[in-house]
C-alpha cells in the first residue's frame, strides 16, 4: 500500500509539473510572438520611411522613371513583354548590390539580416480585358533572398491615358489606354528567430532554474520521505521481533506463578500474577489486534489496579471514584489498557496527585484521568495521540517508551465509538475525558 501511494504521488507532481512546464512553455512562446511582432514592425517601418523619402523611387516603378516608361511602351505596343524582362534582367543584378548596402545601413545596430523584394505582380489592360503577366517579374531585391515573409505590402495604381489629334499630317495615331500596376514588397528577416531567442535568454534561464529547482527540490523531499519510510518499517519489525521475543518469557512467568499460588498463599504472589497479567496485555497491545476478554470492568477491578499503581509508586498520590453501577459493560482488557495508559502517562510527566474517576449519564461512560504534571502544550495535543510520538522536553522522570500509550488509547476508544477530549495547561496539570455509549 506504502509503495501505491508513493506511485500515486509521483503521478500528481508529474501531472502538476508537466501543467507548470506547458503554462511556462505557453507564455514563453507568447512572449517569442511578441518580439517576432515588435522586430518585423521595427524592420517595416525604416522600409517604409526610406520608400518615403524617395531614394527608392529610381529603383521601382514609379511614374517618370525608366520602368515605368518602358512599361507605357508595352501598353502603346511599341515595345514587348520580352523586352522589358531583358531589359529588368540586366538592371536587376546591377542595382542588388547597391539596394543590400542601403537595406542593411538601416539596421546596423540591431543586426537584423533583412531580405527585401519588390514584385510587379499583375499589368492589366481594361480596355482590351487582358492580362500581360503571366509570372510576377522581379524588379528589386537584395542579396539575401526572401524565402518567408513576415510582411508583405501591396500597391496598386490604375492609369488612364488619351491622346486627342487635330493635326492630319501627324503619323502617330490617337491612343486611349487603360490598365492597372500592382507591385508587392516582400520582407524577409534572416535572423528573426535567434534575434527573438536572445533578447528572451534571461526569461530562458530563469524559466529553466525553476523548472530544475522543482524537480531538486522534489528529489530531496521523495528520497527524504523514502528514507523516513524505511526507518518506521524498520521499527515496525524491531517492535513485532520484540513483542514475538516477549511470549515465551511471558508465558513461562505465568506457568511459574500459577505453580507459586498452588503452593503458597501470598499477597506478593497475586502481585506478581497481576503485573505478568499486564506485561502481557501491554505486550498484545504491540500487534495490530488486541485480544478481547470478555469479562467486564468492576470496582474491585479498579480498587486493585490502583493498589498496585501505589506499590509501585509510593511517591505518587493515588485517588479514584467509582459513580457508576457496580459493573461497567465494556471489556476489562480495553478498560485496564486505556486507564493504565493514561494514569502511567500522568506519573511519567510529572503528575505527583493522580485522580481517576469513572461515572455514567444517561447515554455514556465517563472516564476521566486528572493530574498535577507538567501539562501538555496546546500545539502538541494533536500529535501525542501519533503511533510512536512522545513529548521530548520536559521528561522529568527521564523515562523511555515506544509512544504508543496514548495511540493505543485513542484505537480501542474509536474502535468503542468514543471521544477523548484534552484540556491541559502547561506547568499546571492535564485532564483527558473520554466518553463511550453504552452498549
Amino acid at each position: 500500500m506504502k509503495k501505491l501511494n508513493s506511485k500515486y504521488y509521483l503521478i500528481i507532481f508529474c501531472v502538476f509539473y508537466i501543467l507548470l512546464i506547458g503554462v511556462m512553455g505557453a507564455y514563453i512562446y507568447h512572449a517569442f510572438q511578441l518580439k517576432c511582432k515588435e522586430i518585423v514592425t521595427t524592420v517595416h517601418t525604416r522600409i517604409d520611411n526610406l520608400e518615403e523619402s524617395g531614394i527608392l523611387n529610381k529603383y521601382t516603378i514609379k511614374k517618370e522613371n525608366e520602368q515605368y516608361r518602358m512599361l507605357l511602351e508595352i501598353v502603346h505596343g511599341k515595345k514587348t513583354l520580352d523586352e522589358f524582362k531583358e531589359f529588368n534582367k540586366k538592371i536587376l543584378k546591377a542595382r542588388e548590390e547597391h539596394f543590400s548596402h542601403l537595406i542593411d545601413s538601416l539596421f546596423v545596430n540591431e543586426k537584423y539580416e533583412v531580405a527585401v523584394r519588390y514584385d510587379m505582380s499583375q499589368l492589366t489592360l481594361h480596355d482590351q480585358k487582358k492580362e500581360l503577366l503571366e509570372a510576377p517579374i522581379t524588379l528589386l531585391q537584395t542579396s539575401h533572398k526572401v524565402e518567408k515573409s513576415y510582411k508583405t505590402n501591396t500597391s496598386n495604381w490604375e492609369v488612364q491615358e488619351s491622346s486627342e489629334r487635330t493635326d492630319v499630317r501627324e503619323e502617330e495615331k490617337e491612343y486611349k489606354h487603360h490598365f492597372s500596376l500592382y507591385q508587392n514588397q516582400y520582407i524577409d528577416i534572416k535572423n528573426i528567430i535567434s534575434i527573438a531567442l536572445l533578447s528572451l535568454l534571461p526569461l530562458l534561464i530563469l524559466t529553466a532554474i525553476v523548472a530544475i529547482s522543482l524537480l531538486v527540490v522534489y528529489y530531496i523531499a521523495y528520497r527524504t520521505i523514502k528514507q523516513k519510510e524505511k526507518e518506521v518499517d524498520n521499527l515496525y519489525n524491531m517492535v513485532d521481533n520484540v513483542t514475538h521475543e516477549f511470549k515465551l518469557p511471558i508465558a513461562t512467568l505465568k506457568y511459574g506463578c500459577n505453580n507459586l499460588a498452588l503452593e503458597y498463599q501470598s499477597p506478593t504472589i497475586d502481585l506478581l500474577m497481576r503485573q505478568v497479567n499486564r506485561l502481557d496485555r501491554l505486550q498484545n497491545s504491540l500487534t495490530p489486534y488486541m485480544t478481547s476478554d470478555n469479562n467486564p470492568y468492576t470496582v474491585k477491578d479498579l480498587t486493585q489496579m490502583m493498589d498496585d499503581l501505589r506499590q509501585l509508586y509510593p511517591e505518587v498520590k493515588l485517588y479514584e471514584q467509582w459513580d457508576a453501577q457496580e459493573e461497567v459493560l465494556l471489556d476489562k482488557t480495553k478498560m485496564e489498557t486505556i486507564l493504565l495508559n493514561l494514569i502511567e502517562n500522568s506519573i511519567k510527566y510529572g503528575g505527583t496527585a493522580i485522580q481517576c474517576n469513572i461515572s455514567t449519564n444517561d447515554k455514556h461512560y465517563i472516564f476521566s484521568v486528572l493530574d498535577n504534571g507538567i501539562g501538555i502544550a496546546k500545539d502538541q495535543q494533536r500529535d501525542i495521540f501519533k503511533k510512536f510520538y512522545r513529548i521530548r522536553e520536559g521528561n522529568i522522570h527521564n523515562t523511555t517508551g515506544l509512544g504508543i500509550g496514548l495511540y493505543q488509547v485513542q484505537q480501542i476508544v474509536e474502535s468503542l465509538n468514543g471521544q477523548i477530549n484534552i484540556n491541559s495547561k502547561p506547568q499546571k496539570g492535564t485532564t483527558f475525558i473520554i466518553t463511550i455509549p453504552y452498549v
